[in-house]
């Protein structure tokens, strides 16, 4: 194929199924890669996530003889160049030969690619049909007429496609579906930001700077691969339960990305009431003492003492100890500070 338009319809569907696969993200770009190759001619091939908070770019697969990008990238100013040259904005693939300045000035051209042996090629930054970038695609060629305007229009018409298909927040939201009832969610990155998680709508609960968020996040860096909470709402009745459920996504080898954080209903909660929830999630801190506790929720130790008792019977338990892990691993608890 020659970038023909009667064939895009065809080859954008033919790289949309990889998404549906079972596949890894590796395996999927190194497959995207594969049936580029057999439309657009290209001696070397790069597929890469950028890490926007760390400013670099991680290559998920590559063919070819691609040391001499390996060397670029690994060089803390890539993507300062990068940024220059627009490479990280929403804008077109842009073939070498049309490079605003000499390719002699351009550093990854004159330090890594032309000592290589390269002679022309294709930049594309890859976003999202939603509009999120998720790295770039770079395709490298020893012949100056390949890839030309027609493979250049072939890149063009795909690219959003193949952010898609490498877009790892779709692999995070087919792993919370798991999570059962969850009616809302997020995906957190190392730095902080939300970002919104593929078939779930958001929560104000799960805005930037959230508390429920700031608690999730601190709880996975304590305790491992996932966590689950209460939090109240304000209800016609006194105040309802929200289940947050957070998942660790971390794989600083790929991205930023970090977490997924789901709201649910809370489920069956054994008769507990939100004192005894929040009691609970002061036992879980380590707080034991009746009347530490009662100060901290602004009631008597009596109150105190019959909360516990509470809690003891519904969680089948005999004493504080195995209560505070079995309010932990079972999400019965309202962490301090979470209030309405």
């Amino acid at each position: 194929m020659s970038g023909s338009e009667p064939e895009l319809p065809r080859f954008r569907r033919e790289l949309a199924g990889i998404a549906a696969s079972p596949a890894t993200v590796q395996e999927r770009a190194a497959e995207i890669l594969r049936r580029l190759q057999r439309i657009v001619p290209f001696d070397a091939g790069w597929l890469a996530v950028r890490d926007a908070e760390l400013h670099r770019h991680l290559p998920l697969a590559t063919t070819g003889a691609v040391a001499a990008l390996h060397d670029y990238f690994a060089r803390p100013e890539a993507d300062d160049e990068v940024d220059r040259l627009g490479l990280n904005g929403h804008r077109a693939p842009m073939l070498a030969s049309e490079i605003p300045v000499p390719l002699s000035e351009v550093c990854a051209w004159a330090d890594h690619l032309l000592p290589a042996g390269f002679r022309q090629g294709v930049a594309a930054p890859l976003f999202t049909a939603g509009g999120r970038h998720i790295g770039s695609l770079g395709l490298l060629s020893a012949d100056p007429s390949r890839p030309s305007r027609a493979d250049l229009r072939v890149v063009a018409a795909v690219t959003s496609v193949i952010a898609d298909d490498i877009d790892r927040t779709r692999d995070i939201a087919e792993t919370a579906r798991l999570v059962s009832g969850a009616d809302a969610g997020v995906v957190l990155t190392r730095g902080g930001e939300v970002l919104p998680l593929p078939g779930l709508p958001d929560d104000r609960l799960l805005v930037p700077g959230s508390p429920v968020l700031t608690v999730a996040a601190d709880e996975l860096a304590n305790s491992g691969a996932h966590t689950s909470f209460l939090v109240p709402l304000p209800g016609a009745g006194g105040e309802d339960l929200i289940r947050v459920t957070a998942l660790d996504f971390t794989r600083p080898d790929l991205d930023h990305l970090s977490a997924a954080v789901l709201l649910s209903p809370p489920g069956d909660l054994h008769g507990l009431g939100v004192l005894d929830l929040r009691v609970l999630g002061l036992l879980a801190e380590g707080v034991t003492e009746l009347r530490a506790l009662g100060n901290a929720l602004h009631v008597g130790t009596t109150a105190v003492a019959a909360s516990l008792g509470r809690s003891l019977a519904a969680l089948g338990t005999s004493d504080l100890t195995a209560t505070a892990v079995r309010a932990l691993r079972g999400g019965m608890r309202i962490p301090p500070g979470l209030g309405p």
